[in-house]
């Protein structure tokens, strides 16, 4: 099917600057299409261009050659627009990509300074246990080393003996 643009100005199907293009009766969206079937109508366009230069139709041929331009314009900013759509996508899998490994990461913190207060709580509690054993070592020690009976010095001796004779003579 070759396009066959129309140059009546009354016609409504003849908007140009629009993104809809009649083809014989037809109306087509190039805003619904992708993008093979936009490069295969900028084809047909060229090839209907040349047709009616040869024709000798020059009109058509400028609306033709117009047509061209503005589907390449139509093709770029679908192009735009499915690029900043994959950037969009791309960035948010990135962003959920980061969130997930920091996520991911906190998680293993988290689990890992369980692990080393669990760890320290352990040392420490040891440390308390071996100190509290240490004490009571020295405490034995020092009393083995150092009794606790009391020796009389000779003037706590002396004196005792007068307490002593005191007494006996107050008998």
């Amino acid at each position: 099917m070759k396009p066959v643009g129309k140059s009546e100005k009354n016609n409504p199907n003849t908007d140009y600057l629009s993104t809809n293009f009649t083809v014989t009766t037809q109306t087509i969206d190039f805003n619904k299409i992708n993008k093979d079937k936009i490069n295969e109508y900028i084809d047909l366009m060229r090839e209907h261009q040349m047709n009616c230069v040869k024709n000798g139709n020059f009109i058509e041929a400028e609306l033709a050659k117009q047509r061209v331009i503005q589907l390449k314009k139509i093709q770029d900013k679908k192009q735009l627009v499915e690029a900043k759509k994959r950037q969009r996508v791309d960035k948010k899998k990135f962003n959920d990509n980061k969130q997930k490994q920091i996520k991911e990461a906190k998680k293993e913190l988290d689990e890992k300074y369980a692990e080393e207060i669990t760890k320290l709580e352990d040392l420490l509690s040891d440390l308390k246990k071996r100190q509290e054993q240490e004490l009571k070592d020295y405490f034995v020690d020092f009393e083995k080393n150092y009794p606790t009976e009391i020796k009389p010095s000779n003037e706590l001796f002396e004196k005792q003996r007068q307490l002593d004779y005191y007494i006996k003579t107050e008998e």
